[in-house]
């Protein structure tokens, strides 16, 4: 087993384990526990046979974040005598548990995360925050919190279909493009082929990097700059990963414009992407730039790492429409 021991500051730790093949022995001791909850994502089901009045199957996807599974979600927990809330699935049911918890009064004991996802896995649950979609707009709620423990056995990628998880392997390369550029070529090498991958260590490495930027008060880059750029749409399957790719290549275009990144490595990563994912399945017809009065804070790529760049409205306003001509051409 690898442990991670992760603190914001004054907050408080949060424990971080990564191990294969461990899941039914972690999750039978904690279903076992007088006053536990386990919600588990509904394409899961099939896969495990836990049965009683302490489970719950919630759909996973983007349907996970509507408002009405957030207000089941608070009937179940307020009508139960629950203090240790578990959730296993994919970043949207586990936002909306972790909204959940962090919103609801209830006599809280411990909120423990279990990442089903490679993409979840590697965009850890432990930034902060939690989101609630409303209004047909992303991440519309907010709420702050930290789960006490994150579980992650890359077992669970067993049962994620190979097309899906060879596409999730793009948030390994872009977080390596910040720090490591070797584990960047080698997340997309496995995502051509993963057979003898060394999940454990892959996900231990990718995982040290995220929690780097969240240390320093950062977020996977993109991630705040894909709520004022790109409208969601519903009706998209997995547009999570399209859209976050789709910020990156902004911020990796903006970082080329104002000098941080040279042409030749712009270049680079704009064919390294476009050979992972169709550039045709880029939700560009999504793309508008929403008002906003304070700057955000995002990242932008140099040629060796990044910086933290505070970028404004009138920039994406202005660079959007060449921006739009260039992803189409290429």
């Amino acid at each position: 087993m690898k442990s991670i021991s992760f603190s914001k500051g004054i907050e408080k730790d949060i424990h971080i384990n990564i191990n294969m093949n461990y899941y039914e022995e972690f999750l039978s001791k904690y279903l076992s526990r007088y006053g536990s909850l386990l919600i588990m994502d509904s394409g899961l089901k099939k896969y495990f046979n836990y049965d009683g009045d302490n489970v719950v199957f919630v759909k996973g996807g983007p349907e996970a974040k509507y408002f009405d599974k957030y207000v089941e979600l608070c009937k179940l927990i307020t009508n139960g005598d629950y203090s240790n809330i578990i959730v296993v699935g994919g970043g949207s049911l586990i936002d909306m548990v972790g909204f959940t918890y962090n919103t609801l009064d209830f006599p809280k004991a411990s909120l423990i995360i279990v990442p089903t996802t490679l993409s979840s896995m590697i965009y850890l649950p432990v930034s902060g925050e939690f989101n609630l979609d409303m209004n047909y707009t992303k991440n519309y709620l907010k709420v702050s919190g930290y789960p006490d423990l994150v579980y992650i056995d890359p077992y669970f990628c067993k049962f994620l279909d190979k097309s899906v998880m060879k596409k999730q392997f793009i948030f390994g390369y872009l977080v390596g493009l910040l720090f490591d550029k070797t584990f960047a070529k080698l997340s997309l090498k496995y995502s051509k082929n993963f057979i003898k991958l060394d999940l454990e260590e892959y996900l231990y490495t990718a995982i040290r990097f995220v929690l780097s930027l969240y240390s320093n008060d950062l977020v996977f880059p993109g991630t705040r700059l894909s709520k004022f750029l790109i409208e969601p749409d519903f009706k998209m399957n997995n547009f999570f990963v399209e859209s976050e790719c789709l910020s990156f290549v902004f911020l990796s275009y903006l970082s080329h414009k104002l000098g941080y990144l040279s042409e030749l490595n712009f270049k680079s990563i704009v064919n390294d992407i476009k050979n992972s994912l169709s550039f045709s399945n880029l939700p560009l017809r999504n793309l508008k730039a929403k008002k906003f009065s304070i700057p955000l804070n995002e990242i932008l790529l140099t040629d060796d790492g990044f910086i933290s760049y505070y970028i404004n409205y009138t920039e994406i306003e202005e660079l959007l429409p060449e921006f739009k001509v260039f992803v189409r051409s290429a």
